[in-house]
């Protein structure tokens, strides 16, 4: 058997495809990080407080003095390895299966729900394939050449031009597979080939190798439909904290199970319907495609994002994102002060940890959600001036294609950072604000951010029907129509605010109880007879 290097590493690139790295290389820093994150906001909570915060772990494990305290970092590992060595601890009467489940469950969704975050663009990539093998065998050379591409990458004709797609007017599901096969015979015909007569240690031979240009998403997974993925699967991790509440056998962490329950509910209306403003305003549900319209300037240098067309979507899907991870001050399904610990009171060990680190994975999800959707994605304004490639540096391409492997690289790292910045506004307004009651919970979401979100959805329905010729080619937003929606959410923060003065007080509730002979009587709030 002649094998060479060069066939191996090509054999492992047709077979392991590059979303498998991106997952591994995801999946190890999203954890990571959430590992840290716990540190960073006993850091943050210490900074808002005025103190110190974790300050004395680090590496040393009591043998090496040189890595001993370095600012906490070591305090993560120390937590981990409290939850791993503590007592695993089941109340009597819990359901066995559903207890153990629950946490696993609510873990698995979130990191799952990670696969459809763009990360860094397109890639496109040039790679000269050896097919001898294969034309020995009898088959085309381009064949073989397109067969030896990574699974779900899309070759593409050398130049980086992609074929027409297929036309409006083709009726059905066989015109348009029609069409795609000749967009895949068209790519095919510009494979070129070449043929070398080389000398090895057995003789003269002859080889032939097709070079082929192919593009892949520097994602785990490139769905059409990744906003609705992203919602659907952050919706089924309430079923983790449900389940975990009633499998309990606890009165307090049913109660929790049910908080949870009414906040998911409450809050992803207006959550979906913020996220519909800019699916309508863009004409899709694929979240690369939304963080690819955002990556040019209006007036040559102001950042074309979203949070400057639609800053009341924004400030709103900001407050459902806190709610959808039961964060202060929306973590009513928790709340110490009347449930004891929630939904997770009889947790401990590592079902607790799962739980735990659920929340905060969560939060990233959700924030790289939000930056997406708002801040540009991997789009950093003004710097692809010096470096052309962060942008994109293919002819003919979209913002999104680059050739170089350290620009998308360099692009994930700058969607990441940008995750963190909302992840710290998070722990923010955790330390800032205090825990809502449960009425005040339910009429910010049911008085508030639903009528509100429907009158924004109308709103940027209408701009876009009657301001749809300041629309660009391939549905982008210029500084125009980008204006023209600035106005529009100046008139409807001012429109609401007129109602709400409008609108009937709400009920006379949570008033002391008048109880005779008492000394609390006389207090800021007064008791009713």
């Amino acid at each position: 058997m002649d094998l060479d290097f060069d066939h191996i590493v090509n054999l492992i690139a047709s077979w392991v495809p590059a979303w498998v790295f991106i997952a591994v290389i995801v999946h190890l820093v999203v954890l990571g990080t959430v590992a840290y994150l716990i540190l960073l906001e006993r850091k943050v909570a210490s900074w808002v407080q005025d103190r110190i915060g974790p300050n004395r772990v680090g590496f040393d494990f009591g043998l090496l003095p040189f890595l001993r305290g370095m600012n906490g970092f070591g305090q993560p590992l120390a937590d981990g390895l409290k939850f791993i060595f503590k007592e695993d601890y089941r109340a009597r009467g819990v359901d066995k299966i559903l207890f153990t489940l629950a946490p696993g469950l609510m873990i698995v969704v979130i990191i799952i729900s990670i696969a459809v975050i763009p990360w860094g663009g397109v890639m496109q990539t040039t790679r000269k394939f050896d097919v001898t093998r294969d034309v020995r065998r009898g088959v085309d050379p381009r064949d073989a050449g397109l067969a030896a591409v990574p699974i779900g990458a899309s070759p593409v004709s050398p130049n980086g031009a992609v074929p027409p797609p297929p036309a409006e007017g083709m009726a059905g599901g066989l015109g348009r597979a029609n069409a795609e096969l000749a967009r895949a015979q068209a790519v095919r015909d510009t494979i070129p080939v070449e043929t070398r007569n080389e000398v090895t240690d057995e003789g003269g031979i002859t080889r032939t190798y097709a070079t082929v240009t192919y593009r892949y998403a520097f994602q785990i997974a490139d769905l059409n439909i990744g906003v609705l993925f992203i919602l659907a699967a952050l919706s089924l991790a309430v079923y983790g904290v449900v389940i975990g509440g009633w499998a309990s056998n606890n009165k307090y962490s049913f109660l929790g199970g049910l908080r949870a329950t009414v906040n998911m509910i409450s809050y992803e209306i207006p959550m979906g319907l913020c996220v519909l403003c800019i699916v309508v305003m863009f004409g899709t549900l694929d979240l690369g495609e939304i963080v690819n319209k955002q990556a040019h300037y209006w007036v040559g240098f102001i950042p074309a994002w979203n949070v400057f067309t639609q800053p009341l979507a924004f400030l709103m899907f900001l407050v459902c994102i806190h709610a959808e991870a039961n964060r202060a001050p929306f973590d009513l399904a928790e709340a110490e002060q009347e449930l004891v610990g929630g939904y997770h009171t009889e947790y401990s060990s590592m079902r607790f940890a799962l739980f735990f680190l659920g929340e905060y994975a969560g939060m990233i999800t959700t924030s790289a959600v939000c930056v997406a959707l708002f801040f540009g994605g991997w789009h950093l304004p003004w710097v692809e001036w010096a470096w052309p490639a962060l942008k994109g540096n293919v002819a003919g391409a979209g913002p999104e294609v680059t050739t170089s492997l350290v620009a998308a690289i360099a692009r994930g790292l700058i969607f990441f950072l940008k995750t963190l910045i909302i992840i710290f506004v998070f722990m923010w307004v955790r330390w800032s604000l205090p825990r809502f009651r449960f009425d005040q919970l339910m009429m910010l979401a049911w008085r508030a951010l639903i009528p509100i979100s429907l009158a924004l959805l109308l709103m940027n329905a209408l701009v876009l029907y009657f301001a749809r010729g300041l629309l660009q080619p391939g549905l982008l937003v210029d500084g125009r129509l980008a204006l023209v929606f600035v106005v529009a959410n100046v008139i409807l923060l001012a429109a609401t605010m007129i109602v709400s003065t409008l609108l009937p007080a709400p009920p006379d509730m949570n008033r002391k109880i008048a109880i005779p002979g008492s000394r609390f009587l006389n207090t800021p709030l007064p008791a009713r007879a």
